[in-house]
This record gives C-alpha cells, structure tokens and sequence, in this order.
C-alpha cells in the first residue's frame, strides 16, 4: 500500500487464464509477495501459481524439454 511498481503485461491467454508478466529484477520479489498476499479480486476468489521465472526474455517462449530436434 501506498507504493506503486510498474508491471507489463506481455500476453495474457483467456482459455487458460495464464499470463507472462515483465517486471524489473529488483521489483520479482515485491510482485511475487503482492500476488502471494492477493485473495480476492472484484469479489472473487483468485490464487496464481507462478509457473516459471527468467532474466531472459526469450526463455520463456519455448519449453526446452519439449523440444523437437
């Protein structure tokens, strides 16, 4: 409360109700504990689970694991 940290949206998928959010380094923990802390929204019950975290951008659009060769 009474502090503000600039969060972008980078893309946001309604049928899975998953996001990928671009945050400064040093404001992951500040976002994290916001989201943590965050029980309801607009009267409803909501809880996020963070799925995967990156320095680098790029990471995040493939899964490695997965990867065709």
């Amino acid at each position: 409360v009474g502090a503000a940290l600039p969060v972008d949206v980078l893309t946001y998928e309604k049928k899975t109700l998953s996001a990928i959010l671009r945050v400064i380094s040093s404001g992951l923990v500040k976002l994290w504990s916001a989201l943590t802390l965050l029980g309801f929204y607009q009267n409803r019950r909501c809880a996020f689970r963070v799925l995967q975290t990156s320095p680098f951008l790029l990471a995040l659009s493939g899964n490695s694991r997965e990867l065709v060769l």
